[in-house]
């Protein structure tokens, strides 16, 4: 016999598996997500000690295109000569993590942020430090 009490607890039995069904869906797709991150970090990490090791000229290439804008900008200079003037700590890789397009790579002297853009991953910031609870202050962005 169909009372409305069974029809209801079917109903509800329904939704939850309905529910259990979307938070494994959910589930799945940030572990993909996350694995996906994960698989980028080796070239973002890449990106950041070529950045470090090379001259002014690469650098710029490394730059992303705004950074490389707000820079010759602010110095009234082409790119390779504005970062001939400013002193860009680096150092090697310490930690990095990656959130969709954006990356942040810690190095032993300087923190980077890196953003992927058509060219692929370049350096969207440079010369950062911690501000406690604020955001990070870079010498060098966009």
């Amino acid at each position: 016999m169909d009372t409305p009490a069974c029809g209801a607890a079917r109903r509800y039995g329904g939704v939850v598996r309905s529910r259990a069904g979307l938070v494994a869906a959910v589930a799945v797709v940030a572990m993909a997500v996350a694995g996906c991150a994960d698989l980028q970090q080796p070239e973002v990490e890449q990106v950041a000690a070529a950045f470090t090791r090379s001259g002014a000229v690469d650098r710029c290439a490394l730059l992303a295109p705004a950074t490389v804008a707000a820079l010759e900008y602010d110095e009234s200079a082409p790119c390779a000569d504005a970062l001939g003037q400013l002193d860009l700590p680096g150092g090697q890789v310490v930690s990095s993590a990656v959130w969709g397009d954006n990356a942040q790579v810690r190095l032993t002297g300087d923190t980077l942020f890196l953003t992927r853009t058509e060219a692929g991953w370049q350096v969207a910031a440079a010369s950062c430090v911690p501000q406690g609870e604020a955001p990070y202050l870079c010498r060098l962005e966009a």
